[in-house]
């Protein structure tokens, strides 16, 4: 299905900035196409393996409870959807697919790309998964920042970020 309008979600939610990251968190690792080690000084708030109801994710530690608080709230709500949700992972440090300079929010475990059935939904694509589109809501009342927002071929709709507002206020203002 073709992604809503942009200001029909991500309300008062921004992107978590790369330099916002940097800031708070210090470089993951490496930066590079495929994914690495975290190497970076918050390595020792990775969590790996937890259950966040649908299944398992490694990634910075108030990520991952948030994450948990949006599939009970979801799972309450539309429990078909996130018994039938898959990821395509959390915590993974390297660059951007769209911007080889810059780090992914994966890189920090704060980002998570999700889909339904048995394909992902390319970035760039303006198309979304249903299961994507209803668990929006829920992603946005817990503060992370939906990648459908994104434009031109970075639009991203299977991935979710902690929004920069929300890193902010969980982890303190940048320096």
């Amino acid at each position: 299905m073709d992604i809503p309008p942009p200001n029909s979600f991500n309300e008062d939610l921004t992107s978590a900035s790369e330099a916002t990251m940097l800031d708070l968190f210090g470089e993951p690792g490496a930066k590079s196409r495929e994914c690495g080690p975290v190497t970076g000084r918050f390595k020792n708030r990775i969590v790996s393996g937890v259950n966040v109801g649908p299944f398992k994710v490694s990634g910075l530690d108030a990520a991952v409870d948030s994450l948990k608080r949006v599939f009970e709230e979801a799972e309450q709500q539309i429990p078909d959807v996130v018994a039938a949700v898959k990821t395509a992972g959390m915590l993974c440090v390297r660059a951007k697919r769209t911007s080889r300079n810059s780090f992914s929010n994966h890189s920090w475990g704060t980002a998570i790309d999700l889909y339904f059935g048995r394909d992902v939904v390319p970035q760039g694509s303006q198309q979304c998964h249903q299961g994507c589109l209803q668990l929006a809501p829920f992603f946005n009342k817990e503060g992370w920042y939906w990648g459908a927002g994104f434009s031109g071929r970075s639009v991203d709709s299977m991935h979710f970020e902690v929004a920069d507002e929300t890193v902010e206020r969980l982890f303190g203002p940048r320096a």
